[in-house]
């Protein structure tokens, strides 16, 4: 079927926040033509109902005889939430018309407005559906008409030769959805890493930030991702980075990636670092998920959910690198970055779900536990970026321990992509432990039993010792409710109340508001410092309001959790073991963990 072809347009209308799709679709054609529009886009797990913005779809024939090449119109009916059904009557050509509406602005949806038009693949175009016939293997063109000859296009699609700065083409459907497209107001910087060009692409840019010291710390990240791998896969790429207050998230694509942060990542030396992990985070991906995916993920099928029980290794694994590469290249210190483990650590040590659920039921259930987060979550679930990072460290240190410094995590990562990866061999589902051993000639089917399939404590302190490390928990002040709340216009709200808390225990619940404690009303900072002054066993009287009915209750307070931990260098330690550290560390690493301990944070 070579004399069929795709062509898709775009166009938009910034006041109604709508990108405008026309779809031609050249035969031989079904009878019925059906379209289907995906459900949700890789990289992010959840099922996006993305046909839920569809609006004013109509379908004709083109008819070259006629000037406007109009035909006749023809019914599109559609038969489920995301299928389109249009009788056609044998004709040869069919174009079909539709807006979806855009004003959600995050890195997987689109976003219209007076300054840019931005869209994703899967949120955006309807596909032809035929058993047996992949009309996702046919390669695609893309015309997009700008609202102003000033703005730029942004994108990883190539554009088709001759035809001008605004057509492209795709190879196929799938190399469609994996290609956002920003056209608007951009600022555009541009670098060279390894003889192929780079380009940093800002909407929303701030008033002012760095912009040499940023192009040069990417280089460096890029460079050394670049050498873990073997080099990079790809002829040219792009990051598209979208500043909007308040916001954060990140999506990885083959060539390029949609990162989205406030502009007062500026502003602080930690929202720098923050930015900087991001970008460390979402290129990893190049490799990681985009290219070597566990077996669940390959092919995509965008219509249903794509199962996998390995999203700890391939998310979480990004999450533990993103950090370990800023520690490489020397953009954040040893000390740095045992804080930011420390930090991941507490929050993991702060959450009563991961006695609930493995690493290995987090990743299957993505779909719908972790992107519909709700009061119980914290009790029932974990994140498998977060346990998976944590885990994923003390799979490096007992890998780099075992094999008496030889092997490391790097040899997995690379394992991977020569063997699943660059093979489009999806890496199976229930036998990770032996790929670890075939990858590092090391056993850890202990920890992959305990860590990832089982839901107990995380044993970190004999494996931080064997690298001159420790962990200490930062003791908590006075006693603990066991909750965490938010305020609403003064008032002070259970948001969640913790397992097998006190407050639990007493019968509070989440969206109780907490009015007083022993008579006296509270605020939120008044609430904790009432509860900073009391002692773990002591009993408080609490009037809370549930659904505008007043109750009391006794609370025996616990006892308060940590306020954090902190990762030092051992006092203890030999000198065998902080060459371990120091090698897992990186650069400068030596001196650091030669320093003496002393009380607090490591130095």
């Amino acid at each position: 079927m070579t004399d069929r072809a795709l062509r898709y347009t775009v166009s938009f209308d910034l006041a109604r926040h709508l990108v405008c799709v026309e779809l031609t679709v050249e035969g031989p054609l079904q009878e019925p033509l059906v379209l289907q529009m995906p459900a949700w886009t890789p990289g992010s797990y959840l099922v996006r109902e993305y046909a839920r913005h569809v609006q004013e779809l109509w379908a004709f024939v083109v008819d070259d005889s006629k000037p406007d090449g109009v035909g006749s119109v023809i019914a599109a009916r559609k038969t489920d939430k995301d299928t389109w059904v249009i009788a056609h009557g044998g004709a040869q050509t069919i174009r079909v018309i539709y807006a979806v509406y855009a004003h959600e602005l995050t890195v997987r949806t689109n976003h219209v407005c007076e300054s840019h038009g931005y869209f994703n693949g899967a949120a955006t175009f309807l596909r032809p559906i035929e058993d047996g016939d992949p009309w996702d293997a046919l390669p695609i063109t893309l015309s997009i008409e700008k609202p102003s000859p000033t703005w730029q296009i942004a994108t990883g699609l190539k554009r088709a030769e001759g035809r001008g700065e605004s057509v492209f083409v795709a190879r196929d459907f799938h190399e469609l959805v994996d290609c956002p497209v920003d056209v608007g107001v951009h600022e555009r910087h541009e670098f060279v890493v390894d003889h192929k060009p780079h380009a940093l692409v800002i909407w929303g840019s701030p008033a002012r930030f760095d912009r040499e010291r940023l192009l040069r710390d990417m280089t460096k990240i890029v460079q050394t991702e670049s050498a873990l791998f073997g080099g990079l896969p790809y002829d040219n790429y792009l990051f598209l980075l979208h500043l909007s207050p308040g916001a954060r998230g990140g999506l990885e694509h083959d060539n390029s990636t949609s990162l989205l942060l406030s502009p007062d990542v500026f502003e602080t030396e930690s929202g720098y670092e923050d930015l900087l992990s991001l970008i460390a985070h979402e290129f990893f991906h190049l490799w990681q998920v985009r290219r070597t995916r566990p077996a669940g993920l390959r092919p995509y099928d965008y219509r249903r959910e794509n199962y996998t029980r390995m999203l700890w290794l391939f998310e979480g694994g990004t999450s533990y690198y993103d950090w370990l590469l800023l520690r490489r290249t020397a953009l954040v210190s040893p000390k740095k970055y045992l804080e930011h483990l420390a930090s991941e650590i507490a929050r993991l040590e702060d959450t009563p779900g991961r006695f609930l659920q493995s690493l290995e039921e987090s990743s299957f259930d993505a779909w719908i536990k972790l992107y519909r987060p709700d009061e119980h979550s914290v009790n029932s679930t974990v994140s498998y970026y977060l346990k998976g990072e944590v885990v994923c460290a003390l799979l490096d240190l007992e890998i780099r321990k075992r094999s008496d410094g030889k092997r490391s995590f790097d040899d997995l990562l690379g394992y991977l992509w020569r063997e699943h990866g660059s093979q489009q061999l999806g890496v199976p589902e229930d036998s990770i432990e032996a790929v670890i051993a075939r990858a590092t000639d090391v056993d850890v089917s202990d920890l992959i039993d305990t860590m990832v399939r089982g839901r107990g404590p995380l044993a970190y302190d004999q494996t931080l010792a064997d690298h001159g490390l420790e962990l200490r928990a930062k003791p908590g002040k006075g006693a603990s409710l066991g909750v965490r709340i938010r305020t609403h216009d003064g008032r002070v709200l259970l948001s969640s109340v913790l397992r097998d808390s006190a407050a639990e225990r007493a019968g509070l619940a989440p969206g109780d508001e907490v009015i007083a404690i022993d008579g006296r009303r509270v605020d939120d900072s008044g609430l904790r410092r009432r509860l900073e002054a009391r002692k773990p066993g002591e009993i408080i009287e609490v009037l809370y309001a549930r659904r505008e009915a007043i109750g009391r209750c006794s609370v025996t307070l616990a006892e308060s959790a940590p306020e954090g931990y902190e990762l030092r260098v051992l006092e203890r330690a030999s000198e065998q073991e902080r060459a371990r550290g120091a090698q897992w560390l990186g650069p400068d690493a030596e001196a650091f963990f030669a320093k003496k301990s002393t009380e607090g944070p490591a130095q």
